[in-house]
């Protein structure tokens, strides 16, 4: 790998970078530019639909991959630990501490320019030396970033005053971190799904035909009733396209157990009696491979649900070996909560049903099986069963259903196992990205997102993400609260997890297969929260139904639009107009301003009027000084909003949101 060389560092009261170019002279987009030719490797992703490389070079490849991911996002590991923790900023004025985005270099260098830039550099300068020693700690391990320590190292002893020292340490990572990103977009090319446009459909739900003769949809209808993969036609691909998707998931496509079914309407998607299979009730496995080609000519990509965590109480797995299940052999009956019996070659097991921890115990779903990842054997057998989805129909990526209780730290927990000392996913994640490099992994995950980013998962949902000093930043709990303040903070969270380029990204949502309908939670304050997601640069989801205000969801019993306990089907015909009015105009309107702006970052907006609103600048790295400005009300009360510096002002009754153009 060819990595750029930094010049030495002279004392006195000039400071001589080359990368530190005068404004007027280049840009940050010329610097980009710059440190990407100089950062670029010798070994170039193979582009989709051309020979991939030997597993050598791809092997190597990878490894500078991960390398890259440590250096710019997540530390080393030691298996499930981590050697290195975010730093901390101290305000030494009023001392309260921020946290880092990440461990890596783009979460320090983000939030160091952010504080500085908020408060200035003097409330933190006191911590320089601890800046040097903390990159130092992050950069060791990695052989190539001697060259960039060494130089560290120089600026650190130099005679320069602290002041210009600060200053130019910022101007070395800003270089450094531009041409690591830079050669990222080269090498994974799994980077796709950290921007995709994601549209989830629950098959046995979405009424198809019914969707064909539903007026603005104007695709014609088959009057053969055949199977789901095997009808569906470009034209229905063309209709998800022209909402702005390039990402589909079919959910629930797998075989669903029979033992212990709960309910009238098929059983639970999530309870799987075949994880290598497609559910004949949609088609045949020909037809499935057909529905992902077609997806493909449309444009489109297609992601399947991997179910981690447990199989139905009659699986393919089960019946294979109840070793690869938290199960003891028992004479006597089994425990009646939480454990059922099953019997191989006349010796009865009490295998336990799938669960996680709750309340200080472990909560359980009675249709499922748990699986344990003790078990190397089962590991590899997971693995390959999961690989098989790319090699045999080629889907581009996986939603991992509940991803963070196959972690080594969680699983031990949970059901008091010795784990090996590797983490399962960087297995699995490996082996599938081997068979395809650009295959895509994303965690439904509601903790624990450091240690799935650090494992390799492309992105997690941003739902509920705790574990940061600034509180709970997870995009739908936020929006849903209403909570300014909680908004504000998830924003510039978000934001941060739309630029970076080494960890996990963030998938937003409204409302998914497990949510109650979105204008159920958000009523009113709808189009605000919509347009604030749908225009978020990152990774956007929606699920079917949405877009017409569909909502079957049962009274006192399953919250979601589309149960899973009752037979559901889309009436297309149905649902709420105003609901489908927002829809049909924010999608409309976001589409056309992403169409404009191409390619951009969003840099948060802090309301300094106190206002209850939120909001952020999209700057476009395609047109050269294009910007616009998305300012909204999420929360539960009117709200005035103040921008000076954009000539803003406005009343914003909850749900309202405003458009700014900016030159």
């Amino acid at each position: 790998m060819c990595f750029t060389r930094f010049p030495k560092i002279v004392s006195g009261s000039v400071f001589s970078l080359f990368f530190a170019l005068s404004p007027a002279y280049a840009g940050l987009e010329a610097v980009r530019e710059r440190a990407g030719l100089l950062f670029d490797g010798s070994m170039p992703a193979a582009p989709l639909g051309v020979e991939q490389p030997s597993d050598a070079r791809l092997s190597a490849s990878f490894e500078f991959l991960q390398q890259t991911k440590e250096v710019l996002s997540s530390g080393r590991w030691n298996g499930a630990v981590p050697e290195v923790r975010q730093f901390m900023f101290r305000n030494a004025k009023e001392g309260w501490t921020a946290q880092a985005q990440s461990v890596g270099l783009e979460g320090f260098l983000w939030t160091k320019k952010e504080l500085e830039g908020k408060y200035g550099e003097g409330r933190f300068i006191a911590q320089l030396n601890d800046y040097f020693a903390y990159l130092d700690t992050l950069l060791k391990p990695v052989a190539w970033t001697q060259e960039l320590r060494s130089k560290l190292s120089e600026l650190k002893n130099s005679n320069l005053t602290d002041s210009e020292k600060n200053a130019a340490l910022n101007r070395m990572l800003e270089y450094y971190v531009s041409g690591l990103q830079a050669n990222m977009a080269k090498y994974d090319q799994a980077d796709w799904s950290k921007k995709a446009r994601i549209y989830e459909l629950f098959p046995r739900a979405y009424n198809l035909s019914g969707r064909r003769t539903a007026p603005g949809f104007k695709s014609p209808s088959d009057p053969e009733k055949t199977l789901f993969f095997k009808d569906f036609r470009s034209s229905d691909f063309d209709v998800i396209k022209r909402m702005g998707f390039d990402t589909i998931w079919p959910m629930g496509i797998l075989p669903i157990g029979v033992l212990g079914q709960t309910g009238s309407g098929g059983g639970s998607p999530y309870s799987i009696s075949d994880h290598g299979a497609v559910n004949p009730d949609l088609g045949t496995e020909e037809d499935f491979r057909g529905f992902v080609k077609k997806a493909h000519a449309s444009g489109l990509r297609v992601i399947v649900d991997f179910v981690v965590n447990h199989t139905s109480l009659d699986s393919k797995l089960l019946a294979e070996s109840p070793d690869y299940f938290i199960s003891y052999r028992r004479e006597g009956a089994c425990p009646s909560d939480g454990y059922f019996e099953h019997y191989r070659q006349s010796v009865k097991y009490c295998v336990s049903n799938g669960g996680f921890e709750y309340g200080g115990g472990v909560s359980t779903w009675m249709d499922t099986a748990q699986i344990n990842y003790s078990n190397r054997v089962l590991r590899s057998r997971m693995t390959e069963l999961v690989k098989g989805w790319v090699t045999r129909f080629d889907v581009d990526g996986f939603r991992v259903d509940m991803a963070y209780l196959a972690l080594n730290n969680v699983f031990s927990r949970t059901w008091g196992k010795t784990m090996p000392s590797e983490e399962f996913y960087r297995q699995l994640i490996w082996t599938v990205k081997t068979a395809k490099p650009s295959a895509a992994f994303m965690a439904e995950a509601y903790a624990y997102q450091e240690d799935l980013s650090a494992c390799g998962f492309d992105s997690i949902y941003s739902k509920y993400e705790t574990a940061r000093p600034e509180g709970q930043t997870g995009w739908y709990n936020a929006t849903e609260s209403g909570n300014p303040g909680e908004i504000q903070s998830t924003v510039n969270r978000a934001a941060y997890l739309a630029w970076q380029k080494g960890g996990a990204g963030s998938v937003v949502f409204l409302g998914n297969h497990d949510e109650p309908a979105p204008e159920k939670i958000y009523g009113r304050r709808l189009p605000a929260a919509l347009m604030l997601t749908i225009l978020y640069p990152g990774a956007v989801m929606m699920y079917s139904g949405a877009e017409i205000g569909y909502d079957a969801a049962i009274p006192g019993g399953e919250p979601k639009p589309l149960p899973f306990s009752v037979p559901a089907r889309i009436d297309w015909n149905a649902g709420s107009p105003w609901v489908k009015q927002v829809y049909q105009d924010i999608l409309a309107q976001a589409g056309k301003i992403r169409a404009e702006m191409g390619d951009y970052d969003i840099v948060p907006i802090w309301p300094s009027d106190g206002g209850k609103w939120a909001g952020y600048t999209l700057i476009s790295k395609t047109v050269p000084g294009l910007k616009k400005a998305v300012v909204a009300n999420i929360s539960l009360d009117g709200t005035s909003a103040r921008i000076p510096e954009y000539g803003f002002s406005a009343w914003l009754a909850p749900g309202d949101y405003r458009i700014i153009d900016l030159k």
